[in-house]
């Protein structure tokens, strides 16, 4: 749908640049006024097409957005220190002679 909304875009913009070409008399889209205005250029639909077809092609060839997916982080075990000598934990006992072991809870 969008390719051929772009297709049919571009040919009128090229069909508006051609008929203004050609409504000039063949001679290239410039003519002479005679008044002393010197040469005065028929550029006006050469830059909105120029304008149209870059607004036109910035739009369409947009790259896709690229969505990255969370990490996902196992749950660590649950573990605390405990000392069989004393018969507590870490935060109640600050140091235990025999050595801590690792519990999970």
């Amino acid at each position: 749908m969008n390719k051929i909304l772009v297709s049919l875009i571009a040919a009128a913009m090229l069909l508006g640049v051609t008929s203004s070409a050609s409504a000039h008399g063949g001679r290239g889209g410039y003519y002479y006024s005679g008044h002393g205005g010197g040469w005065r250029g028929a550029w006006a639909p050469f830059a909105a097409g120029a304008v149209a077809g870059v607004v036109v092609a910035n739009a369409y060839h947009r790259p896709a957005p690229v969505y990255y997916a969370p990490q996902y982080y196992p749950p660590q075990p649950q573990t605390a220190a405990y000392c069989p000598e004393n018969g507590l934990y870490y935060p109640q006992t600050q140091a235990c002679p025999s050595g801590w072991q690792r519990v999970m809870y």
